[in-house]
């Protein structure tokens, strides 16, 4: 009886541990997501007090809403991606 219950002292010790690692593994998941997510609302924050680009002189349609609504969709394709973006929304876009 009392191996038994040694032994079974021993796996209750085992899967602690292994709970213990599981949830510091995804502790730092969540980290470094909040880390991306706050670094995506600070560049926003940036982008939206910064004035948009000049429309371009040789550009007969620089100054139309519509131009200007294009130029920022490719500035925004081109802009570098999070792990969270590339993972999560990578099947939004056309």
């Amino acid at each position: 009886m009392s191996q038994d219950l040694s032994a079974r002292l021993r796996r209750v010790e085992q899967q602690i541990r292994a709970f213990r690692e599981l949830h510091s593994s995804e502790l730092q998941l969540i980290l470094d997501e909040l880390t991306d997510i706050a670094a995506q609302v600070e560049a926003e924050q940036a982008a939206a007090s910064s004035p948009a680009l000049p429309p371009d002189p040789a550009d007969p349609a620089g100054a139309s809403p519509k131009r200007a609504k294009w130029r920022a969709e490719q500035e925004r394709k081109a802009a570098p991606k999070s792990r969270r973006e590339l993972l999560f929304r990578g099947d939004k876009e056309p």
